[in-house]
């Protein structure tokens, strides 16, 4: 419904001229008062389709920015979190100033990015002990690191300030998941040395493929053993592929440093959200 006043208006004058009984009312003139009974009606018409327009814009703005709690947004607030800003009184939203030496100072956009430490973020709903509780894991930029105990403090506060009541959000922020593998490569001595070295560029192909598979895994993202695999195969060089043993172990708050490895059968999350490797000794080249 987006018509204009003059469409408005020659429907009017197409639906009086269809009825026969106002076949008298046929004076031409412009201020006649027919025709400025028209326009008056036309122009009531006109400007209650721009109110119920307006009024629709209005429920489709308050649907798209209603705030349910779902594990979208649970992602979403994690990575809005700001270190070293507060919450203003009774909002969700972060104020733009800071403190200092008793003197409120404005943020610079350049500090507001910088206090955006969580850059990873995934969030689960899952079943414990027959209670429904969100499982939520970040990390820093830094895949390889953890987030300090001030860090989070603050964010287990603002976390708890932001959800709603009865909700159970567990926060997981361990160093990664370590894998380990063992795996028997038949190679092209014409294009690969017996240690896994190309011949033409002296890098390590296997262990570059390897690396990048792990980096491109969304965080969060499952290993599929089989892909990995694959990607090992396209390597340049890499006839055939043999896979020993897959495992990987993670951090286990009731040892409080790593678990035992544990065997990958087909595919596996990261309890971390990311994997991370020590060495490349697993990696046997055959001819």
């Amino acid at each position: 419904m987006n018509k204009t006043f003059e469409e408005i208006f020659a429907e009017m004058l197409a639906e009086k001229a269809s009825k026969a009984e106002l076949s008298e009312l046929n004076s031409t003139s412009k201020v006649s008062i027919w025709r400025l009974l028209l326009q008056v009606v036309s122009f009531v018409i006109y400007n209650f389709q721009l109110a119920a327009n307006l009024h629709l814009q209005e429920i489709r703005d308050l649907i798209a920015s209603q705030k349910v709690f779902n594990l979208r947004r649970y992602r979403n607030e994690a990575l809005r979190f700001q270190y070293g800003f507060d919450l203003q009184p009774e909002t969700d939203k972060f104020k733009s100033t800071y403190e200092d030496n008793g003197v409120d100072v404005i943020a610079t956009d350049e500090q507001i990015e910088a206090s955006k430490i969580v850059k990873y973020a995934a969030c689960n709903r899952v079943i414990e002990n027959s209670r429904s509780k969100i499982v939520m894991k970040i990390a820093p930029a830094d895949l390889d690191g953890v987030f300090t105990t001030d860090q989070m403090e603050a964010f287990s506060k603002y976390i708890e300030e932001i959800a709603p009541a009865g909700d159970h959000v567990t926060i997981i922020n361990y160093l990664p998941d370590i894998l380990n593998f063992s795996f028997k490569i038949k190679y092209d001595p014409m294009v690969l040395k017996a240690d896994g070295m190309n011949i033409l560029t002296a890098k390590y192909p296997v262990q570059q493929a390897i690396e990048n598979f792990l980096k491109n895994l969304p965080f969060n993202g499952e290993l599929s053993v089989q892909k990995l695999e694959t990607a090992i195969l396209d390597v340049d060089g890499v006839i055939d592929l043999q896979t020993l043993q897959i495992q990987s172990k993670w951090i286990d708050p009731a040892q409080n440093g790593y678990g035992i490895y544990q065997p990958i059968n087909m595919a596996v999350i990261p309890v971390s959200g990311r994997f991370k490797i020590e060495d490349f000794t697993g990696l046997q080249y055959i001819v």
